[in-house]
């Protein structure tokens, strides 16, 4: 999934919603003059002019008491004139977003005639628009990357001097993007449920500079109960359940976050070749101290804080041999591929907590999945960017993790990522206290056709640097008792058949009982390992490690 789509996806809000604001002011000010049989067709000749005759305003009904200063219009749509759309195409005129709309009722409160009449001023109490589904359909034209668009209180100013509410409400909007920017694979993303709320709305010649209002508001809420947004290739699916942002705290809270593969683990292999499935749930997540700036003129995402609360990460690697090669020929490191993401961010610190993150890898000749498990993982991120103004002061992202390893033993780690290098440099650092070799007997059977009948391991320690051409390091592993058990292979119905002979001789002349061996200095051994290009980070740095392990009891 490309960031891109939650950019366009804002943009795309903010003009809608005031286009809405701006067509209930036209609404309100025509529905004045004139008696209700006249109202329709001065309404949608209004509507026509102000478009330059490209969208059509229709509605089944209008009420208006000007006793009580309340107006209302039920069954609203506008669409655009698919004959004039064409036309501008060929013209060159045509703009980014074309809009459908349909509104099941606008309701407005607090309508003063005498006030407009004297003083061209429109002030109402509320604006409440209910149901409203509407559909952007965007295209990014070349040449209108040159126009700029006039202020909003300068458009206004044609109609009134100024404009404000105490509050608009937008309930239960059904929303569609779809992006045409590859018109062979238009993507189209869906919003449904979302609740907006402004708050003071002052629209005049001095509001926009008040730096405490943002976009002529002192707040705006925005309230999604669901989103769902399918990823380019078809293969996996972006969801949340909830998510709360304000424009006056610049907080963001979201409720259930996931990125969901569609198929099976096997399945899912078959279909990109060998490509990682990568399942993220979390269940709490919030951003604070966002930067609306950076967020809604530069389309950037700058905050100090983020908190993520409760997740899971499973990586499931696939190492079969497929007849057709991966997609990509290079597998960039998280580092490398988000530093080329369109959407630029800066996040100060992210603190993890309650993370359980599982490398899975399947091995086709035993046909089993060995499961490499970290829980109740907590951590810190700091420096989180891909910015190039940031990364010049500062190009290292670091990870700082605490968890336990099989959910038994105590494990540190930290990783330290050169984002602006080409060449994807990291290095990263770990350490582990006593743990029973046979807690990691699930991972072994599967991928190696061997278990630990005895070990323990009272302290291990690597360090590595790597980039994408491989990973260099040592590792330090102390240990007693080892004694392993090799079954044949590869097992039959899932029977595992021990090959006796051969666990003895691996554990006489081949495997090294304890690490250090009486009074001889402990063996440190080396990591030296050449990555295969199309293989990913996580797949990579377990290689390593295994190479590190290996060189230690061996």
């Amino acid at each position: 999934m490309k960031p891109t789509s939650n950019s366009y996806l804002k943009k795309a809000l903010i003009i809608c919603l005031y286009g809405l604001i701006g067509l209930l002011i036209l609404l309100t000010i025509i529905g004045l003059w004139g008696l209700k049989p006249l109202l329709t067709k001065r309404i949608q000749h209004a509507v026509l002019t102000a478009t330059n005759n490209l969208y059509y305003l229709d509605f089944q009904n209008i009420q208006y008491d000007f006793t009580t200063g309340e107006a209302k219009l039920s069954g609203v749509t506008c669409q655009a004139d698919s004959t004039l759309y064409s036309q501008l195409r060929s013209n060159k005129q045509m703009p980014d977003n074309i809009y459908q709309a349909q509104i099941k009722e606008i309701h407005l409160k607090g309508i003063k005639p005498w006030k407009i009449v004297f003083s061209s001023k429109l002030n109402l109490e509320s604006i409440s628009i209910k149901e409203p589904i509407i559909q952007i359909t965007h295209q990014k034209q070349v040449y209108n990357s040159f126009k700029t668009a006039a202020p909003f209180h300068v458009i206004l100013s044609k109609f009134v001097k100024s404009f404000s509410v105490d509050k608009v409400s937008l309930d239960n909007i059904n929303f569609t993007y779809t992006d045409h920017s590859k018109p062979e694979i238009p993507r189209t993303s869906k919003v449904e449920h979302l609740d907006i709320e402004l708050s003071d709305l002052q629209i005049d010649s001095a509001s926009h500079k008040d730096t405490n209002r943002f976009y002529y508001m002192k707040e705006c809420i925005f309230k999604l109960e669901k989103l769902e947004i399918l990823t380019e290739d078809s293969l996996n699916k972006f969801k949340i359940r909830e998510l709360l942002f304000s424009t006056k705290s610049r907080l963001l809270s979201i409720k259930h976050l996931e990125f969901d593969p569609l198929f099976k683990p096997i399945v899912y292999g078959n279909k990109t070749h060998g490509d990682d499935r990568i399942k993220i749930v979390c269940q709490d997540i919030k951003l604070e101290a966002i930067d609306l700036f950076k967020l809604f003129e530069e389309k950037k995402i700058y905050a100090n804080n983020l908190f993520i609360n409760q997740g899971k990460i499973n990586v499931f690697t696939d190492t079969r041999i497929f007849r057709i090669p991966p997609r990509a020929k290079y597998r960039p490191f998280p580092h490398e591929a988000f530093r080329k993401w369109q959407l630029k961010f800066m996040i100060d610190t992210i603190t993890l907590s309650l993370f359980k993150i599982t490398y899975s890898e399947y091995n086709p000749e035993t046909r089993l999945v060995g499961n490499v498990i970290f829980a109740q993982t907590n951590g810190k991120v700091f420096n989180f960017t891909n910015d190039s103004i940031p990364l010049q002061k500062n190009p290292n992202c670091l990870v700082l993790l605490k968890g336990k390893l099989m959910n038994k033993a105590n494990v540190n780690m930290t990783f330290n990522f050169n984002v602006a290098a080409p060449k994807g440099d990291f290095t990263c650092s770990g350490k582990l206290l006593n743990m029973a070799v046979a807690n990691v007997n699930q991972v072994t059977e599967a991928l190696v056709m061997a278990k630990a009948k005895e070990g323990f391991i009272t302290y291990f320690a690597f360090e590595m640097k790597g980039n994408k051409f491989g990973l260099t390091g040592s590792t330090t592993m102390l240990y007693k008792d080892l004694n392993v058990m090799i079954y044949k292979f590869p097992p039959k119905k899932g029977i595992f058949k021990k090959r006796k002979l051969l666990s003895f001789i691996a554990n006489t002349f081949v495997i090294k009982e304890s690490n250090p061996i009486r009074k001889k200095p402990a063996r440190i051994a080396k990591i030296n390992y050449r990555r295969l290009p199309n293989k990913p980070f996580f797949y990579t740095l377990w290689k390593g490690l295994l190479e590190g392990i290996k060189g230690s009891v061996i």
